[in-house]
């Protein structure tokens, strides 16, 4: 329970009073810009991966006791969700690392569509379940993600 809490958490930036979500994303965003000269791709794909796949675990025993499935201290979502959406700085951008403007546009896509939750995403956001807990922010990452395709096209 432990492990799942530190997990969901995201080391326990979660248990943020104010916008726990919106920190998580941030923090991610800082992350990734600190070390994405040393990213390669494929590698940040299989990062992305084994941390959705930890999330599903972590998350399902984490909210075994709780009716509501989607608690504002699970973070573990947006931090994957950002990821997401940041993932084109490393398939697209031309600068290496990428520029820091181009990660903030990143986290702004993705607080958007994270928060307004548009159709589909809105969907899976009021499943209640692990599924939607987690799907819900991949879809917001993927539009970010293709929002920011788009921007750095131009």
């Amino acid at each position: 329970m432990r492990l799942a809490r530190l997990i969901v958490t995201f080391f326990y930036i979660g248990q943020a009073k104010i916008a726990p979500g919106s920190i998580a994303s941030l923090v991610t965003t800082l992350i990734f810009y600190l070390f994405a000269r040393h990213l390669i791709s494929y590698l940040f794909i299989i990062i992305i991966f084994i941390t959705t796949i930890l999330a599903f675990f972590a998350v399902g025993i984490y909210t075994h006791k709780f009716s509501e499935k989607d608690r504002k201290e699970i973070v573990i979502d947006e931090v994957i969700g950002q990821s997401i959406a940041l993932l084109p700085l490393l398939l697209f951008e031309q600068t290496n690392p990428p520029q820091l403007f181009m990660c903030i546009i990143s986290l702004l896509f993705f607080r958007f569509f994270d928060i307004v939750k548009p159709y589909p995403i809105n969907k899976f956001d009021k499943m209640n379940n692990v599924f939607g807990v987690i799907f819900d922010d991949i879809l917001a990452g993927i539009f970010s993600a293709l929002l920011l395709i788009f921007a750095l096209s131009f």
